[in-house]
């Protein structure tokens, strides 16, 4: 069972870590999610679906979703004028020698009451505005690329916890029957010796092997209750919850053997990944910023128009003063010290990097399917060897075990044919799991999605 335990510690790790990457420690702290009641048998459907409705990773992408919109209509007031209304009521002590007047002093004291309504309205910045409308634009749909990568990584993740699950509660079974069975023996024995018939050293052959397989039992259920907290954690329920009578369902039987070439996907793919198109909105919002930065050069026009109102009491005569304005002002700035091309400079090699970081994404897409076709592949022909294996051990066994009730086989050839077929039952679940998780490896590289059945607007945001 060594490379069973090899292989579910090394699955494990590769949940904690994609969870880790999901999951950074601010969402951790988010406000607890809705708790979801189960049904008898938790199906892997059910758990994918719980996770998206509450992982806080999600949550966490959901709210950058509702950022960048935030930021879009900011973008969209820059095109609308702004109004602005002041007013004041102020006291004043003066003490003034006038130019015109070097012989006398005035002093007393004032109050001043202010007001004013003021209107601007940008008419012109050299279309940097129109291109900061569009970069906005481009950002919420990063946004949503990004938090539907999350969920595709997500499903990746909780599929391993799942069958993980899966097949630590199957070694937690093959460990039951084998020890069932040498405590079944053991008994035999005991009738055996009291008759004379066994030595004391086959009743407690079998009582070692029946502790030894109860030791595996033990092993698997701490695998169990590993996988299990690993996969309510990655669904955003408390652990608790998830009892152990409430653990995965029997996996299905019915398991594709169909897998898709290189060449019926790789197009779809490039289609479908949302991390791909994410680094795409970002090129064309990077542009766009790129753009804006061309607006610097050009002047700046503004609509203003206002109302101005100012009255003093306390010096004689009184003085009570309004006034209306309206007109257009210009700013060209000429020279800036070379800040202008700097900033240029600056968001054009910002294009030229995520131009480079879509080539990257497309390699990595092409290498991640071609791996899980390769995978996929080995690991349907060793499942399909395996359980061909394990049904031809099964019988060997079973002769065996015949031949050594009726004294025509030896106590140690009885031992090799179930500690054989022990191994035979371990790397057919280690296999068939290895098998599962590649097809949903496959999946996920070609960019498959299951639907959110709640929308996004309906599911509360990280508080």
């Amino acid at each position: 069972m060594t490379n069973m335990y090899n292989y579910s510690n090394q699955a494990r790790k590769i949940v904690t870590l994609l969870f880790l990457l999901l999951v950074p420690a601010q969402a951790l702290k988010a406000s607890e999610p809705s708790q979801t009641a189960f049904e008898k048998n938790l199906t892997i459907e059910t758990a994918k679906q719980t996770a998206l409705e509450n992982n806080p990773g999600i949550r966490q992408t959901l709210a950058r979703i509702r950022s960048a919109k935030a930021i879009l209509g900011q973008a969209y007031a820059s095109w609308l004028p702004t109004i602005s209304a002041n007013g004041g009521y102020i006291y004043r002590h003066i003490d003034i020698q006038p130019d015109y007047d070097p012989f006398n002093r005035v002093k007393g004291d004032i109050t001043e009451t202010t007001g004013s309504l003021q209107l601007n309205w940008l008419l012109f910045n050299g279309l940097a505005r129109r291109a900061e409308t569009l970069a906005a634009k481009y950002g919420v749909e990063q946004a949503k690329q990004t938090y539907a990568d999350t969920q595709r990584l997500l499903m990746e993740s909780v599929a391993t916890a799942y069958y993980q699950a899966q097949l630590a509660r199957e070694n937690i079974r093959i460990a039951e029957k084998n020890a069932a069975f040498n405590r079944e023996l053991e008994k035999n024995a005991q009738i055996q010796r009291k008759v004379g018939t066994a030595p004391r050293s086959e009743m407690l052959n079998f009582s070692i092997r029946a502790i030894q397989a109860e030791s595996d039992s033990i092993r698997a259920d701490r695998d169990y209750t590993v996988a299990r907290t690993v996969l309510a954690e990655l669904m955003g329920i408390d652990k608790t919850e998830l009892s152990a009578e409430l653990g995965p369902a029997p996996e299905n039987t019915e398991i594709t053997d169909v897998i898709p070439s290189y060449e019926q996907i790789i197009t779809l793919a490039l289609e479908n990944r949302p991390d791909l198109s994410a680094v795409e909105a970002g090129i064309n919002a990077a542009v766009q910023r790129k753009d804006a930065a061309k607006g610097s050069w050009l002047p700046t026009v503004n609509l203003t128009a206002g109302l101005n109102y100012d009255k003093q009491t306390g010096i004689d005569p009184d003085q009570e003063e309004r006034n209306r304005y309206a007109g257009i002002t210009a700013r060209w700035d000429l020279f800036t010290g070379g800040k202008r091309s700097s900033v240029f400079q600056q968001k054009k090699a910002e294009v030229f990097a995520l131009e480079a970081e879509k080539q990257q994404t497309i390699l990595s897409i092409q290498s991640g399917i071609r791996q899980a076709i390769a995978n996929a592949e080995a690991a349907r022909k060793q499942w399909k060897r395996q359980e061909s294996a394990l049904k031809m051990t099964q019988q060997v066994r079973d002769d065996i075990e015949l031949l050594y009730k009726t004294g025509s086989a030896t106590l140690t050839r009885l031992n090799e044919a179930q500690t054989d077929l022990v191994r035979a039952q371990v790397l057919a679940a280690s296999s068939k799991v290895e098998y599962l998780l590649a097809l949903e490896e496959l999946s996920s590289e070609t960019g498959n999605i299951p639907t959110l059945s709640t929308p996004e607007e309906n599911i509360a945001p990280v508080e």
